[in-house]
């Protein structure tokens, strides 16, 4: 028996004697193999003894297809625990037992992901079995994305995400200046805004919130608890914010981010993770106002998105050098800040020897965001 969790235990070859004492002693209720009846180590006696809860889903490593990815997450959800999900070397069972967790958890691929390598599941020792799990993982029939820049000052990007099936959208960051702008483009392509998010509470510019909110009647403000900010929404770590088909949402997990504000927070959905200000493209935000503290970003950064999988694609708020994306792995190799070769101690003493000016428009901003840009 290689790993035991949530009523899971995730199993190898085993003796007869070892499958006897799973069912008499460990009060194993269902079980699924994934080798054909005809290998020497089949359990026998679990199928006759359980009857319809012992579920044969043959995994071959050289016809992995989404329907195996389909019938393993259905055996998974629907057969009572204690379950024993069982290969030759329980490696193939970690792809099982990831696939069910995400799905029910609502994580998106990156967060699976890292979340697996930290259960230390083997698949990721087989390069083939990693790809079928990351692939498995992606939203199914694609996302709509569009990635736009403020003209107007800030240097700010909004992002669109759309669900293709039901035409459910959300807005990441917007800025007011733009609102006309992101109008058009969700018209465009048939969609409905359903959330209008922020990152934090901006005080570089006035979120678009307010102004959407007033066109779209029935739109949701989504924003930290922490921020202070209001909103019809107010979301905390762990979070889920999900849109879409209901039988097949676009996900994004919330992952607390604090350092630049308190109130910052990362939405990781699929491969992509938009970090607000915690985490720009070779650099970060400053964290010498609104309740910034340089020890709080670094362990953020660190914990909540340096462990995400180095190919996730990272989506800041802003660039000032006209560069659109990078990658986690990317970041840790070349950010001049937090990268892995910085200690928190460099990070500290390179953020306190900044010297940045006042924002230009904090006094306005703060005020307006704090209330989602609504005058009372």
């Amino acid at each position: 028996m290689e790993f035991a969790a949530d009523g899971v235990t995730l199993a190898g070859d085993l003796s007869p004697e070892d499958v006897d004492k799973a069912l008499e002693t460990g009060g194993v209720k269902s079980w699924i193999y994934m080798n054909a009846e005809s290998n020497a180590a089949f359990p026998k006696r679990a199928k006759s003894t359980l009857g319809e809860a012992f579920k044969t889903v043959i995994v071959d490593p050289s016809a992995l297809t989404r329907g195996v990815a389909d019938a393993l997450e259905d055996a998974m959800a629907t057969l009572p625990r204690p379950i024993v999900v069982q290969c030759s070397t329980a490696t193939r069972a970690g792809m099982a037992y990831i696939l069910h967790k995400a799905k029910e958890n609502k994580w998106p691929r990156s967060g699976a992901l890292q979340r697996a390598r930290e259960m230390g599941l083997k698949f990721f020792a087989k390069p083939p079995l990693a790809s079928f799990v990351s692939d498995s993982l992606r939203v199914r029939e694609g996302i709509i994305f569009r990635q736009l820049f403020d003209t107007s000052g800030s240097s700010t990007y909004t992002y669109l995400l759309g669900d293709p099936v039901s035409k459910e959208a959300v807005l990441i960051d917007p800025v007011k200046e733009m609102v006309d702008r992101d109008l058009a483009v969700v018209e465009d392509l048939s969609l409905t805004l359903k959330y209008v998010i922020n990152t934090h509470c901006h005080a570089d510019h006035i979120t678009g919130s307010g102004d959407l909110k007033k066109k779209l009647p029935g739109l949701k403000s989504v924003i930290a608890k922490s921020s202070g900010a209001r909103a019809d929404v107010h979301i905390e770590h762990g979070d889920v914010i999900s849109f879409g088909a209901a039988s097949n949402p676009i996900n994004l997990e919330v992952r607390a981010t604090p350092g630049h504000t308190d109130g910052c927070v990362s939405y990781v959905c699929d491969d992509m993770v938009f970090t607000g200000d915690a985490l720009l493209i070779r650099g970060c935000g400053r964290t010498d106002f609104q309740g910034g503290s340089s020890e709080k970003l670094f362990d953020s950064v660190r914990s909540q998105l340096f462990e995400l999988p180095d190919d996730t694609r990272v989506f800041p708020a802003h660039d000032y050098k006209g560069r659109m994306m990078s990658t986690i792995g990317e970041e840790k190799a070349l950010n001049p800040r937090l990268g892995m070769h910085k200690t928190k101690e460099d990070f500290v003493e390179i953020m306190s020897n900044l010297n940045l000016p006042y924002p230009k428009r904090i006094d306005v901003s703060l005020p307006a965001n704090l209330k989602c840009g609504i005058d009372d």
